[in-house]
């Protein structure tokens, strides 16, 4: 904001949730002139004006949804200053009515929203991004470029940079870590497996709103068939059904008429829907960025939430397919991209697999390299795993009461009267619910149970505006409750709010979580691991998984066996191109560990295959690694 306000170029890369849109729309308010916000989805513009709207700001849209009459008048309200702000697709800029109102108009800032969308590097890439450069050069006057995105590696902020021709712009990079998300990474067959662990989460979780994100149309079209089979209102949203079809099923998910979408990557950019409470990955995505943007929209109103993966190796050769046929839509330096791509799906693969902490390995992925104390992942801290139900098989069903870990049985009925009241409200006046208010809001009211608007002042996101429109219908509800509870009004005025509310408990501290001890097993159970004539290391490592008795520690995995190889010479790490590669040693040729040469489109690559001898092998070189912890302790 100080670099807008002091008249500076901007980029901002911060994740999720931390608030990129206010960095543009208050220096936006107290600029002279028009702020245009270039943004690349309709749906996100309407959300994005409705909010603005909301909170007494007067913005508007330009857009395909429009009618050329619409756009006209909306132009001539921004010309005579109707508008501070102006959303507009990328699409629109050069037309010849935008650009003859641009020219005229008093154009202070220029905001480039899902600025990563103009790098190739980077995921949804997006052609008509490339021509901003072109509409800001036809302007009379240059005005402020400001820039943002949730997700960037260094090459793509490196691109939006010299795309956009930044002068040497303010760079605000906050860090990438959501510390209210919970990572996850659950091992499954796919198929029947992965369908029974999805329907069980979401009925465990049946009065969340969620999305479930599939690779492909016809997993989105089978899970969300499946849902509804179990009775679960579901939606769901990939590029095969209809531009009607789409926008009927995101309304009915931000509205709260379906409490769960599935859908490919198609979905999401730009989602505003504050109380995501979890995200699930029925496949493995193709990148890190494209799961941490997928995953990232769970949890925006600071709530905790959690994204979980359900990673299977027929993932693998799903992607790898994907990325095949889109190598075959692009005729420019095609190899380059897909190797790009390659390299990216095999860091995808090693989130999957390693036993590091997967907040830290998101972050370094990111160039974060600030330490990490993470109590947020599932290769950290103790999953409580609940026994599931087989419903694949037997379809029985099994009903779960609302979990909000940090509210009492009565805090839980206050937070369901103070829902019920904001979907009336979000109803009377025609937007999603959580423009009314988030779940993070209500919560807090149930937490300080304000009885007037000066109590309601302190209530996180109640601002004069929201207060004005809506205090009284809360503080009613609230009233009512304490009442119900036995604190009269005049109890209220006597001892003031906060003091009758501590005589009602309505929120409890949420439980520590248990942090996971480091793998261990008793070297002498390592004999009673079965050998097979050839596998993948993988392979081996879930046969010792399985002889693992302690649930609390973590699992063995083969980057880490890998790693000890290389320490004991019957590997070497090499580079191939831009990419470190594991190859055998004579040491490891002498223990019989073998490479398989494979062929792909673009090159040939090397797959290590165990023996007997090279199993044998590595359970010695494991025995002697845990005798040696076994001293050190």
């Amino acid at each position: 904001m100080e670099g807008i306000l002091q008249g500076k170029d901007v980029l901002g890369i911060m994740p999720t949730g931390a608030g990129k849109s206010l960095c543009y729309q208050v220096p936006a308010l107290m600029l002279d002139g028009i702020t245009l916000v270039i943004s690349p989805l309709i749906s996100l513009m309407s959300d994005q004006v409705k909010a603005l709207n909301q909170a007494g700001v007067h913005a508007a849209y330009i857009n395909s949804s429009l009618t050329e009459n619409q756009i006209r008048t909306a132009l001539s309200y921004a010309a005579n200053g109707r508008y501070k702000i102006i959303y507009v697709a990328p699409e629109r800029l050069n037309t010849m009515r935008f650009l003859d109102f641009a020219c005229h108009a008093n154009i202070s800032m220029v905001t480039v929203d899902e600025a990563h969308c103009i790098s190739q590097w980077g995921q949804d890439f997006r052609p008509s991004y490339l021509e901003i450069a072109g509409f800001l050069a036809k302007l009379p006057e240059r005005p402020i470029v400001s820039a943002f995105t949730a997700t960037a590696t260094e090459r793509v902020k490196q691109d939006i940079t010299g795309s956009l021709h930044l002068q040497n712009p303010v760079t605000v990079v906050t860090g990438f870590d959501r510390p209210n998300l919970f990572f996850r990474v659950v091992n499954r067959k796919g198929g029947k497996e992965t369908d029974n662990s999805i329907l069980n989460y979401v009925k465990r979780h049946d009065d969340e709103s969620g999305i479930i994100y599939c690779a492909t149309k016809k997993n989105v079209d089978s899970v969300y068939a499946l849902l509804l089979q179990y009775g679960i209102a579901a939606g769901h949203y990939h590029a095969g059904l209809s531009l009607e079809e789409r926008r009927k099923n995101q309304d009915d998910f931000t509205y709260d008429r379906v409490r769960v979408m599935v859908a490919t990557n198609a979905f999401g950019m730009g989602i505003d829907k504050s109380n995501v409470r979890y995200v699930l990955h029925y496949n493995m995505p193709q990148s890190l960025e494209y799961y941490y943007q997928e995953a990232g929209r769970a949890g925006r109103d600071g709530e905790e939430a959690e994204c979980v993966l359900f990673y299977s190796k027929q993932d693998i050769m799903i992607n790898k397919r994907l990325l095949q046929y889109k190598s075959t839509e692009s005729t420019e330096n095609a190899q380059e991209v897909f190797q790009n791509d390659q390299r990216k799906l095999q860091q995808m693969i090693r989130y999957c697999e390693t036993d590091q902490c997967l907040r830290q390995y998101i972050l370094s992925y990111f160039g974060d390299k600030n330490p990490c104390v993470c109590d947020k992942c599932s290769n950290c801290v103790v999953v409580e795993d609940e026994t599931e139900e087989n419903y694949i098989r037997n379809g029985k069903e099994k009903k779960k009461a609302l979990q909000l870990a940090d509210l009492t049985p009565q805090g839980q009925k206050l937070f369901e009267e103070l829902r019920r009241c904001r979907t009336e409200l979000a109803s009377e006046k025609g937007v999603p619910p959580y423009i009314i208010c988030s779940d993070k809001t209500l919560k807090d009211m149930c937490a300080k149970c304000p009885t007037d608007d000066a109590a309601m002042a302190t209530v996180y996101g109640m601002g004069a505006q929201k207060i004005q429109s809506y205090g009284v219908h809360f503080t009613k509800i609230i009233a009512d409750f304490l009442e119900e509870q036995g604190i009269t009004k005049e109890m209220i005025t006597e001892m003031g709010t906060e003091s009758a509310q501590m005589t009602v408990e309505t929120t409890i501290a949420a439980p520590a979580r248990k942090r996971k001890l480091p793998f261990y097993i008793a070297p002498e159970k390592l004999d009673e691991v079965e050998l097979t004539d050839t596998c993948m290391l993988s392979d081996l490592t879930n046969r010792i998984n399985a002889l693992c008795e302690d649930q609390d520690r973590k699992k063995l995995t083969a980057s880490f066996v890998n790693q000890l190889l290389v320490q004991e010479g019957y590997l070497e790490e090499v580079m191939e191109g831009e990419e470190k590669v594991k190859r055998v040693t004579g040491k490891g040729k002498a223990a019989d560990i073998r490479e398989e040469e494979r062929h792909g489109r673009f090159g040939t690559y090397y797959a290590l295959i165990h023996t007997r001898k090279s199993q044998g092998m590595i359970l010695e070189v494991l025995k002697a690694y845990l005798l040696e912890q076994l001293i050190e302790l």
